[in-house]
């Protein structure tokens, strides 16, 4: 199977928790752990992407990367420190602006490291539980079919070599937010519940059968786990990290 689709059994020996956006606020994640008092030896914490940027932790993502109970989808926010290029005038300026300061000013040997870790993060993940399948990605599922999407998924071998149209399949995986302001879609087929974030709200909302799970932790909102068991949200507040109030959706 192509590393850019990752599908996980179910956890027979412990719990499942997806979180939403991080964006460099490790330290309240791993307040959140202690609140649900998280195992690594059994549990295993889940990521719908942007674990950077923003944040001022965003350094600290390859530790977390690294952990064996760590598993993360790439969101636009890897995918932007992916094609920086500071020869690009556009490029350099967009990255800045949307928080990439703190990769944009490190040597070139240690930007490798990131955009190879960066580089693994599969496009989507699904993962057993006892309510049935459920699927992770960043923004939304192209065409409301998880089905198709693991298929198309498995095919890509080189991101390289994508056509003009797989990229603009791949941008709408992770940048979307069509369902999010309203646009007509469909419940996604194939899977029981898919979990984002992307778009920040005010709290865990579901559209559909799409769960949004950025409630706004960098922008002085709150950090929120979603157990897979009880699907009951788990939140911290965090502190205004600077960035500013930025209008979250209801």
């Amino acid at each position: 199977m192509s590393k850019l689709f990752a599908s996980l059994p179910a956890n027979t020996q412990g719990r499942d928790f997806v979180v939403g956006d991080v964006h460099g606020c490790f330290t309240e994640l791993r307040q959140l752990l202690e609140t649900v008092v998280f195992d690594g030896s059994r549990d295993r914490l889940l990521s719908v992407g942007d674990l950077v940027d923003r944040g001022p932790e965003s350094a600290a993502v390859l530790e977390w990367l690294a952990y064996p109970w760590f598993y993360a989808v790439r969101g636009n926010h890897e995918q932007m420190a992916l094609e920086f290029d500071l020869a690009d005038t556009d490029s350099c300026e967009r990255y800045l602006h949307n928080g990439g300061g703190w990769f944009i000013c490190r040597p070139e040997e240690e930007k490798q490291r990131y955009r190879e870790a960066f580089s693994a993060m599969p496009l989507a993940m699904e993962v057993a539980c006892e309510h049935g399948l459920v699927g992770l990605l960043h923004a939304d599922c192209p065409g409301d079919n998880w089905n198709a999407l693991r298929d198309k998924l498995k095919g890509w071998q080189d991101e390289s070599l994508l056509s003009e149209e797989d990229r603009k399949w791949r941008y709408e995986l992770i940048w979307s937010r069509e369902r999010a302001k309203g646009g007509e879609r469909q419940p996604v087929v194939g899977v029981v519940m898919l979990c984002v974030g992307h778009t920040p709200r005010q709290e865990v909302r579901q559209v559909d059968n799409v769960h949004y799970l950025d409630t706004g932790g960098v922008y002085g909102r709150k950090l929120t786990l979603l157990p897979l068991d009880t699907l009951e949200p788990v939140s911290v507040p965090v502190p205004d990290k600077g960035y500013g109030y930025k209008v979250i959706e209801s």
